[in-house]
């Protein structure tokens, strides 16, 4: 029992040092730097935009898709947190299902679904097409298809 506990007690503290020892710096470098996208969002006098729904931020995109708990640990094991619905979407109520254009902040400036923290129940979150701004209300979070969008 003692050993169990011992190699038990080993393997947490090696899980999480592998997890936590890379910290990227918050620039399109640092996101390069592990394979990832730079992305950064319309500003508010980009056309279609307007300042209560563009804000300029930028994101790291993951090289690879994933579920949704890959996209979570994926954005912590560089640092940093996969993005909030909000941050993505401001000024966006989250009822909006599939409507194209919707999320003018992201859309156009990638290809691909991209994961947010943003939950809709016990079993889905919030995910958005980057390259026509729609948003996913139903995104399962076992789903392998979409790719982690982290934030600062």
């Amino acid at each position: 029992m003692k050993k169990f506990l011992s190699v038990l007690c080993l393997s947490i503290t090696v899980s999480h040092m592998a997890l936590a020892d890379t910290t990227i710096p918050w620039t399109k470098a640092g996101c390069e730097s592990v394979k990832g996208q730079w992305i950064t969002a319309h500003s508010s006098t980009d056309s279609g935009c307007d300042a209560a729904h563009c804000n300029g931020l930028s994101f790291c995109k993951s090289p690879q898709v994933m579920t949704w708990f890959s996209a979570l640990t994926w954005c912590k094991s560089i640092g940093h947190k996969l993005v909030d619905f909000n941050h993505l979407c401001p000024g966006i109520p989250t009822g909006l299902n599939g409507t194209t254009g919707a999320c003018a902040n992201v859309q156009g400036i990638s290809s691909g679904w991209g994961w947010t923290a943003t939950p809709r129940d016990d079993r889905k979150s919030f995910a958005i097409t980057l390259h026509n701004g729609s948003i996913d209300y139903n995104g399962e979070r076992n789903h392998n298809n979409v790719y982690a969008i982290c934030a600062e």
